[in-house]
């Protein structure tokens, strides 16, 4: 079931690595949503070479987390890497929950895909905005 979707997505088109940069290095950004994740297989310049979301596997909002569903949507993503010949990858994390990042880590190690680099990019909390004035009474 997931091979026909995935052959659907793959396309033959030579990707703009940059003239001093590896051919064989991706980038692969895990984003999470209010409701939903997010995967997505970039090359070093940006351009999207795939993405997937949990909604396509899980209609349930609860279930889109699970371990089983993020394995899932990671091996639909390791397809398109293995297409694209691409061996290693740049991992980038904006999710704060070790429930998701754990189940992430752990599909693309048992698919065979290197880490060169795993960096945290969530924002960091600075006290907010100032608040409202108080209403007087």
């Amino acid at each position: 079931m997931v091979e026909s979707k995935i052959s659907n997505s793959v396309r033959n088109v030579d990707l703009y690595f940059g003239p001093f940069v590896d051919r064989r290095v991706a980038a692969f950004h895990v984003n999470r949503k209010r409701r939903n994740l997010f995967l997505t297989v970039t090359d070093l310049t940006g351009a999207v070479i795939g993405s997937s979301s949990a909604k396509l596997f899980a209609s349930d909002r609860k279930k889109r987390f699970a371990p089983h569903i993020i394995e899932l949507v990671v091996r639909q993503l390791v397809v398109i890497l293995k297409a694209y010949r691409i061996a290693s990858v740049r991992l980038f994390l904006k999710v704060s929950k070790s429930f998701i990042v754990r189940p992430t880590v752990r599909a693309l190690k048992a698919n065979g895909v290197i880490f060169t680099m795993i960096m945290d990019l969530l924002p960091k909390p600075h006290n907010g905005c100032r608040r409202r004035k108080r209403r007087r009474l």
